[in-house]
């Protein structure tokens, strides 16, 4: 259930639990590390002086010109007596002298000439037993003790300062935390709040972040691209469904006005009959040929266009596009000037329909016995397709816009050749499918020329 508490906690929270605990896990190691090294100090130098005065009294036990005897009691005298040291000097079955306030009952044990700690009567203690020979008192033991009182009085004075000062630190580290995190994720809450005030009627709105150049204004500065995409991309389909809407609502319109001739005059009207005929298929056809490459278009949009890449030769292709085109238009001059040998991979049916697109465009607006070029040409292993014609060109400020959809530089001269401004929209797709780039030069009254260079490296 903890567990369940801290996975659901807000990220602050996380950050600062997390942060506590790092925290008090070094405080605890430094303190444990202080605390005990400083005993293992104390505890040296204990050892350090019961070994000294130890040296000092086998020395003075070796001494064979002594003043003092070693049963007289000024033999102690000259020994350290404020550092809670107690001497005992003893042989196998009695006490020869020992130091004033010596009450400890230790029996004889070898130390080996190393100190050990015991703990008598609560109380914690140096020892060191040194076993000599003296040719004045043959075998005699030293027994050196140090009470650890002050060393135990100052380490747990130390231990409730660290435990206080962990207390503080914990408890410190727990506040700066859950405040560093409130500061630092901030900028979070700005994006959470923003994000919920975005929708679709208001994709204006941007997330501000001031702060320093981090993960969070780079995450911002992601979410605002995202964004940005998200409108431009929702703007186009509006336009895109308001245009389609328009467009198909013309043909509708038309049909049902030929419907209602045929309702009232078809019946007895030969020519009303065939005249509302023809316009209803005239208007059903260019209503599916819209829905078609609406269709496309949507597909492409969508990456569910199939592309089926392989490699064939182009000259083909382009000689096959240019005599089906004979065939279908006779008041044009239609040929080829350049159209080199060159093997591309490639979609053959996408490629046939964007010359398609080109060379219909041209024909529109090619006035009779015009001339349309279809040409390829190998440049530094890119390949320079081309359609140009002799027609009535484009106007300057429209060439940058011909490729959007349903754009049409000419509204009413493309109603009457039949266009719905969706065809560029194709050949500009399936360009950019095989990586291509097109370029359009066009001059009012004297042509146009589109190029499409697609890199052959690739």
């Amino acid at each position: 259930m903890n567990l369940s508490i801290i996975k659901n906690a807000k990220i602050s929270v996380k950050l600062t639990l997390i942060y506590a605990f790092m925290f008090s896990l070094v405080l605890l190691i430094l303190s444990t590390v202080t605390l005990y090294g400083t005993k293992y100090f104390l505890y040296k130098q204990a050892d350090k002086q019961v070994n000294d005065i130890s040296t000092v009294l086998t020395n003075k036990i070796n001494d064979e010109t002594g003043e003092v005897s070693l049963y007289n009691k000024d033999f102690l005298a000259d020994l350290p007596s404020k550092e809670n040291i107690s001497i005992r000097i003893l042989d196998s079955s009695n006490t020869i002298n020992q130091s004033q306030g010596f009450n400890y009952d230790i029996k004889l044990k070898e130390t080996n000439g190393r100190a050990k700690h015991l703990e008598q009567k609560e109380k914690h203690l140096m020892y060191l037993e040194t076993k000599l020979y003296s040719k004045n008192y043959g075998v005699v033991y030293i027994q050196v003790v140090k009470d650890l009182e002050n060393e135990y009085s100052f380490i747990k004075i130390l231990f409730v300062f660290l435990a206080i000062a962990d207390f503080i630190g914990m408890v410190a580290s727990i506040v700066v935390g859950y405040i560093i995190s409130k500061k630092m994720l901030n900028p979070i809450d700005n994006i959470t709040r923003t994000a919920e005030n975005i929708s679709v009627n208001n994709l204006k709105e941007r997330i501000e972040v001031n702060d320093a150049d981090d993960e969070l204004k780079r995450l911002a500065g992601t979410l605002n691209n995202m964004i940005d995409r998200l409108q431009k991309a929702f703007d186009s389909q509006s336009q895109f469904v308001s245009d389609a809407s328009h467009e198909l609502r013309t043909p509708i319109a038309v049909i049902q006005g030929y419907a209602n001739l045929l309702d009232r005059w078809g019946k007895n009207d030969k020519e009303a009959l065939e005249k509302s005929i023809y316009g209803i298929k005239l208007e059903a056809e260019n209503m599916a040929n819209l829905v078609e490459k609406l269709l496309f278009l949507a597909k492409g949009d969508a990456l569910n266009q199939v592309v089926e890449k392989k490699e064939f030769h182009l000259n083909e292709l382009i000689y096959e596009v240019l005599e089906e085109t004979k065939l279908i238009d006779k008041k044009h001059n239609i040929f080829s000037e350049e159209n080199e040998d060159i093997d591309i991979y490639g979609d053959y049916k996408l490629i046939k329909q964007m010359l398609r697109i080109f060379i219909d465009n041209s024909i529109k607006f090619t006035p009779y016995e015009g001339v349309i070029t279809i040409n390829s040409i190998l440049r530094n292993k890119s390949i320079y397709i081309s359609v140009s014609d002799t027609g009535i060109g484009i106007p300057k400020e429209d060439i940058q816009n011909v490729f959007d959809r349903f754009y049409t530089a000419d509204k009413s001269r493309s109603k009457e050749k039949g266009g719905t401004g969706l065809g560029l929209s194709i050949a500009k797709w399936i360009a950019d499918v095989h990586g291509g780039i097109i370029e359009v030069v066009s001059e009012e009254g004297k042509g146009t020329r589109i190029t499409v260079k697609i890199d052959l490296s690739e």
